[in-house]
């Protein structure tokens, strides 16, 4: 009666498991980083959450509007980051120079004007802050939830979210079928919220 495999069995067996495990593993890889970086925009989306409140119990009002961060100022801009985030002290710009269209893999430039607020968070995501003032209702605050790292495509570790500065309410501007058709994510953030929290793209 034999008791052990041959090595030929044992190595027709490896085979077997490393062809297994070549057809699964970039699959479970991909689902694994959409997860992270769905899990780092609602980490970040809850800080913005907690900041805009902060802002508004500090002075003593109900909406962001109402305070000085609602207004069109590097200064104020960059004064509610400092204050409000958990920040490093880093001097470099922390956003990448250009990110993907998810749906062409075209480039685009993106260009953090001097007038945005930023900062590297102490968990690594960057984010920027600009309200653009006059008749405008609403701030931008947009988030690269790895930083310079890859894969700086929009929609899938870059958003930009808006704030309405008369309800505090946190939205996407763009429709959720725009998704992956700019550079910007426009679309893919409301899309994941749509999904509670999956990104499904």
């Amino acid at each position: 009666m034999r008791k052990a495999l041959t090595i030929g069995e044992l190595l027709v067996t490896m085979t077997i498991i490393g062809v297994i495990a070549a057809l699964v593993l970039p699959g479970f890889l991909k689902d694994y980083h959409k997860r992270i970086y769905t899990t780092k925009l609602k980490k970040t989306y809850e800080i913005l959450e907690n900041a805009i409140n902060q802002a508004c119990n500090d002075n003593n009002v109900s909406y962001i509007g109402q305070t000085k961060y609602g207004i069109s100022s590097k200064a104020n801009q960059q004064e509610f980051l400092d204050k409000y985030f958990k920040i490093t002290a880093t001097k470099t710009q922390p956003f990448a120079k250009q990110y993907k269209i998810l749906n062409t893999g075209v480039l685009s430039n993106y260009g953090l004007a001097s007038s945005h607020g930023w900062a590297k968070l102490v968990s690594g995501e960057a984010v920027s802050y600009y309200c653009a003032g006059g008749t405008t209702t609403f701030c931008v605050f947009r988030v690269d939830v790895n930083s310079t790292d890859g894969p700086n495509i929009g929609g899938r570790d870059f958003f930009i979210l808006y704030i309405d500065l008369k309800t505090n309410k946190i939205y996407d501007g763009k429709a959720p079928e725009d998704c992956g058709t700019e550079y910007s994510g426009g679309g893919c953030f409301g899309r994941i919220l749509k999904n509670n929290w999956e990104m499904d793209y």
